[in-house]
């Protein structure tokens, strides 16, 4: 390996969300399929981001923002302590198998170390095609433990 290609290699950076990534969120909901806005994203944003119960980090690449992470601290009655729990969490589809997914769950880990909780947990779906997001998510440790159930009011 050359000095050069060791000079040039990709600096990755997890951060805080900041306003000016709002487009680069945005784009990354839509890929998970999320229909939104820039409007919609920029006022559920804003609440987050006022709120200390919530965290949202994004993944920088070389200065572009390939990846994020949402969290928020919840309270329950079948837990005593806190927990803390995944919202989101999302790599731009060209930059999956290269570890910046399990970058942003480290940190995760380490914010939610930060609030008090000792449980990381997630909601998955069922469908097929997320096979391998499930996967992933017990090669990095998470075990699968129940079932959702949700009803449409």
């Amino acid at each position: 390996m050359s000095i050069e290609s060791v000079v040039s290699a990709p600096a990755l950076l997890i951060r805080n969300f900041e306003q000016k990534d709002l487009e680069a969120v945005t784009s990354l909901m839509r890929e998970l399929n999320y229909p939104t806005t820039l409007n919609v994203m920029r006022e559920r944003m804003e609440a987050m981001s006022a709120d200390p119960l919530h965290c949202n980090m994004v993944a920088e690449l070389d200065g572009k923002v390939v990846g994020m992470i949402m969290l928020r601290q919840v309270k329950s009655f079948v837990k005593t302590e806190q927990v803390t729990q995944i919202t989101s969490v999302i790599v731009t589809s060209n930059c999956r198998g290269q570890g910046i997914g399990k970058r942003l769950i480290r940190a995760a880990e380490a914010w939610g170390k930060q609030q008090g909780s000792n449980l990381l947990f997630l909601v998955s779906g069922n469908r097929e095609e997320l096979a391998p997001e499930h996967a992933f998510y017990e090669h990095i440790g998470f075990e699968k433990n129940c079932y959702q159930f949700s009803k449409k009011l």
